[in-house]
């Protein structure tokens, strides 16, 4: 899914079912369901045969994911189960609407292991608070777009702070030239 359904929070319609995006009020109890899901499918695909695999391992699971993100209980989904086709297209759709939780991001080459406190979600919340997002806007938001959120503000703010390393290297170096920087900076 592209980043505009994941900012507008849009859904997909699966033969009447509206399956929806995953929001961070809600996360709480779909990453119960869903992380089992997630660590059987780490690096496989979501053919037939896998799915049908991931419903005969985590049928429990399987079952409470989609009904966080859809308006069908667990005895519907049951029933929807019976019609194998209809119930894994389901299933296909809910993983993909939920891609961003889903897929497995490789950990970058050379990225060591950093000996700090392990962050809490309610660091990554306070980091969009601090780069202007509301604690009621985050809460509202889908996990796709709070990820992207939150990888965009990391961006910025790595920029920001090399843009003031350039600057305190320039200022440093060459004051008058730092002057003429700063006034360029602050005209219009």
């Amino acid at each position: 899914m592209n980043d505009f359904f994941l900012a507008t929070n849009r859904s997909v319609v699966v033969n009447d079912i509206e399956v929806r995006q995953i929001q961070m009020k809600d996360f709480d109890t779909w990453a119960t369901h869903a992380e089992p899901i997630k660590q059987f499918l780490k690096n496989k695909n979501h053919s037939d045969e896998i799915l049908t695999e991931l419903f005969a391992a985590h049928g429990v699971q399987v079952i409470s994911a989609i009904a966080c993100v859809t308006d069908l209980d667990n005895e519907s989904l049951f029933k929807l189960a019976a019609d194998e086709q209809a119930f894994k297209e389901l299933l296909k759709n809910v993983l993909l609407v939920n891609q961003a939780y889903f897929k497995y991001e490789k950990p970058k080459h050379g990225a060591k292991k950093a000996h700090t406190i392990e962050a809490t979600w309610f660091d990554s919340f306070q980091f969009l608070v601090s780069m202007g997002h509301q604690h009621s806007e985050i809460m509202e938001m889908t996990y796709g777009a709070f990820d992207g959120y939150v990888k965009a503000a990391n961006k910025m703010y790595k920029q920001g702070v090399l843009n003031s390393a350039v600057a305190a290297r320039v200022a440093q170096s060459d004051k008058k030239g730092f002057e003429t920087f700063k006034k360029d900076m602050g005209s219009d």
